[in-house]
């Protein structure tokens, strides 16, 4: 089924948070990413120049309607959260395990993933926790954050309930 368990350690977070309603965040979310990435060299302390995460609320996830509001989070990972720019946000995510698998193919494929991570969890008789945050981790040498996305290479992990 393609879906891993893997456990991540507690992960220091700078970025942007983007609000909006779903059918807003294709267009607002990309403007934060370009934002994020023109204020990197001025970020101390980033773990992988290369590396990105987008957080969303787990709980985002579960709203009734057709276009619910969101909060997703563009976000690098740092060391540290003592010396954040002015205009960006923290964010901590606990240490926790997660039902990890790929998102690999064209938009279609983004679908697809949470279908496969849904089947899995009632295949292994598991939760996921919506207290906690949904990742997408980017790694740019596979695929950038910012537009146009023709094809897309990155990791959904969906925290798992104690």
């Amino acid at each position: 089924m393609n879906v891993s368990i893997v456990s991540r350690g507690e992960i220091k977070l700078v970025g942007i948070k983007v609000v909006g309603r779903r059918s807003e965040l294709s267009h607002r979310v990309p403007l934060a990413w370009l934002e994020l990435l023109s204020r990197l060299d001025g970020l101390p302390g980033v773990v992988d120049r290369d590396v990105f995460h987008g957080c969303v609320p787990g709980s985002d996830h579960e709203q009734p309607g057709d276009d619910p509001v969101y909060q997703y989070w563009v976000t690098t990972e740092v060391r540290g959260l003592d010396a954040v720019p002015e205009g960006l946000k923290t964010l901590t995510i606990p240490a926790r395990d997660y039902a990890m698998t790929p998102v690999l193919g064209t938009v279609d494929a983004i679908n697809a993933a949470y279908g496969r991570l849904a089947n899995w969890l009632q295949s292994e008789d598991r939760r996921s926790d919506p207290a906690a945050y949904v990742l997408e981790r980017y790694d740019q040498r596979r695929q950038p954050v910012t537009p146009p996305y023709e094809r897309f290479d990155y990791e959904l992990l969906t925290p798992l309930a104690p």
